[in-house]
């Protein structure tokens, strides 16, 4: 709408309507009938798009249009333009998970799954496929979750994406009984953020599974936040001296305990002292008394 700048007749001053000055002698302006019919309809337009009945009685309605639920359109999902957002699209794009879907056999998720739940319940393995990237907003998420007591392997769709936990590891990821996991959209990458699948990646709870190995466990009053065990296999040494054995890994803080036990049929005694975060020295002998490189199953517990 503007002013009917393009009708002559109509008196505008500075492009504006005036009032007639009869002292000045200047009419006023007039309103063409064209004009005035195209502002009626533009109004009514609105009122009728909210599914109002226009009335002469009534001078409220373009406010009841305005404040209704009828007159304003709910923009697609992920819509980033600077179009008005409804109380059903912000719904939609908030805290709250937009939906929760069952699955009972593997599947290749779409885009209505996007910032939802994806339940697997299947007793058998399944695979469940997050959907191609390029149809999705950056940054949107997928939850997934297994019921079942079938092992779900999430994996990507499309070839050109790829699928990486939150440590940067590429390859597909295991969901067992329980368990749930997180996705972001990233470019052409679908990450793991969150979810217990997501501790599995944690320096908090990586382990070293060797004959010398050690595994972290979370703990909220460590100092570290997580407690370490160590273990290993070390031979007591051939005299009263014993033998100094290094730890897999140093302790960061402190060496609460540390347990022998033999490690053969020959019934021997061990004792330990502690020595340092990396070290400790380790004695042995058989029931006879002698020292003869016996063989022991230490296990080191710390923080």
């Amino acid at each position: 709408m503007d002013y009917p700048k393009s009708v002559p007749s109509a008196g505008l001053s500075n492009g504006r309507f005036v009032d007639e000055d009869p002292l000045a002698g200047k009419p006023g302006s007039l309103i063409p009938a064209s004009w005035g019919n195209g502002v009626t309809q533009e109004l009514l337009n609105v009122i009728q798009a909210a599914g109002i009945a226009p009335s002469e009685a009534l001078s409220n309605q373009l406010l009841t249009a305005l404040r209704g639920s009828g007159l304003f359109l709910t923009a697609p999902l992920f819509d980033n333009s600077r179009a008005v957002a409804t109380t059903e699209y912000v719904l939609r794009r908030g805290v709250q998970y937009g939906g929760f879907d069952v699955y009972n056999t593997g599947a290749t998720l779409t885009v209505s799954d996007v910032g939802g739940v994806a339940s697997f319940a299947s007793n058998t393995p399944v695979t469940a496929r997050l959907p191609a990237t390029a149809e999705i907003i950056q940054g949107a998420t997928v939850t997934i979750v297994n019921a079942g007591t079938g092992m779900v392997t999430v994996s990507t769709a499309s070839a050109i994406d790829v699928l990486c936990a939150s440590n940067g590891a590429q390859g597909a990821i295991t969901i067992g009984l329980g368990e749930t996991a997180e996705f972001i959209k990233l470019t052409n990458q679908w990450r793991l953020i969150g979810g217990t699948v997501a501790l599995k990646y944690s320096a908090m709870s990586i382990s070293s599974l060797q004959p010398n190995g050690w595994k972290r466990t979370p703990d909220a009053t460590s100092p570290t936040g997580y407690v370490i065990e160590q273990w290993g296999i070390s031979s007591s040494g051939a005299d009263a001296n014993g033998v100094i054995v290094t730890f897999p890994m140093s302790f960061p803080n402190a060496v609460r305990n540390i347990v022998v036990t033999d490690g053969g049929p020959t019934c021997a005694s061990f004792g330990v002292s502690t020595g340092s975060l990396s070290q400790f020295r380790l004695y042995g002998r058989d029931y006879n008394g002698a020292y003869s490189n016996w063989t022991g199953l230490w296990r080191a517990i710390g923080y």
